[in-house]
């Protein structure tokens, strides 16, 4: 065969390839998120989304990465390292007020699930007249330290009226409990109790803050570094995965049985029962007063204010005039949460 011959079959050949590639055939734009912290229920309807292809509907592949904290997750969305991520509300609104370039984009938690955690054999504090003098484990940089701050500032005492027991990790934090060395620890009612359960065959027990006293803030958000979503590429993928995620939180309220199913996937250690349980307590603090009706993760500049003004009364934060610095609804997304979809 001469060699023109052999270059025009490679050419016939090329093209026969190319002719029968799916007429739908879709390129998908990489698309990192970074959680707050290791994985845990509320974590779910993200994966429900990245699972039933509500991201690949929009044309993303969306690497959902576990994080450390939300204190050094919105480091790295400051920096640009992780341009989007999901970081506890009051841990962004003292970045922002200490010069961190982002911002909320949504917001899926609206009632604080911060609670004092212990064992079922051992429950103290649940009771307002237990705080004082408790043994409360805890980390150094802790975002529940905020909020705590604000909850013994509104019972008219001080963090130092209990013991705080500072530790090296979470993990310490949860065997100081079970070991006795602290009565409870604080976190997530519908995260740490259920795990520290799963993990050690110990019952666990908790109260939460705003039961006790009424006190709650907004929670955990989606953010976004400032600057990166001033390109336009980068904003409208934005828009796309918010959307998504919207439908995937949307889809697990609808179908709680397979958000479970699909995070259990992503997370082996899970069993079904405690998988539902944090689902469900997710799923029952993601709204207030001011919320009812408004689409997914659209959040209200009374609850932005109310949050605020805790804070700085009971826990130092320095109050910020123009409360648009925090936030933005209009990212999001209609029901039913199929914006930008290609």
């Amino acid at each position: 065969m001469k060699r023109r011959d052999i270059i025009l079959s490679l050419m016939a050949a090329a093209a026969a390839v190319t002719l029968t590639a799916p007429a739908g055939a879709q390129v998908l734009e990489k698309f990192t998120f970074r959680l707050n912290w290791t994985l845990y229920g509320e974590h779910a309807p993200f994966f429900v989304a990245r699972d039933k292809g509500f991201y690949k509907d929009v044309g993303l592949d969306v690497e959902i990465l576990e994080g450390s904290g939300s204190t050094t997750v919105a480091q790295l969305t400051a920096n640009a390292t992780n341009p989007v991520s999901y970081v506890d509300a009051a841990t962004m609104m003292r970045g922002i007020n200490a010069g961190m370039p982002i911002k909320a984009v949504g917001v899926t938690l609206q009632q604080s699930p911060m609670s004092f955690i212990y064992r079922a054999d051992n429950p103290r504090p649940s009771k307002i007249e237990e705080i004082k003098d408790s043994r409360i484990a805890i980390t150094a940089g802790d975002a529940s330290l905020a909020i705590f701050t604000a909850f013994m500032g509104k019972l008219n005492m001080k963090v130092s009226d209990v013991k705080l027991i500072t530790v090296a990790n979470p993990a310490a934090k949860e065997q100081a409990v079970l070991g006795g060395q602290a009565d409870a620890l604080l976190g997530y009612f519908m995260d740490q109790g259920p795990r520290m359960q799963l993990k050690s065959g110990v019952k666990m027990g908790w109260s939460r803050l705003t039961d006790m006293a009424g006190i709650t803030t907004l929670s955990s958000a989606i953010i976004v570094n400032n600057d990166w979503a001033k390109d336009p590429k980068n904003l409208d993928q934005l828009k796309r995965f918010l959307a998504a995620s919207q439908r995937g939180w949307e889809d697990t309220r609808k179908n709680v049985d397979d958000a479970a199913a699909i995070f259990i996937k992503a997370a082996p250690s899970f069993n079904t029962e405690i998988a539902l349980l944090e689902i469900n307590g997710t799923l029952s603090i993601t709204n207030t007063k001011h919320t009812q009706g408004k689409p997914l993760f659209w959040s209200a500049k009374e609850d932005w204010q109310e949050s605020q003004d805790l804070l700085e009364k009971y826990a130092g934060l320095t109050a910020q005039p123009d409360l648009g610095k925090y936030y933005t609804n209009e990212y999001l997304a209609q029901p039913p949460y199929t914006a930008g979809k290609k």
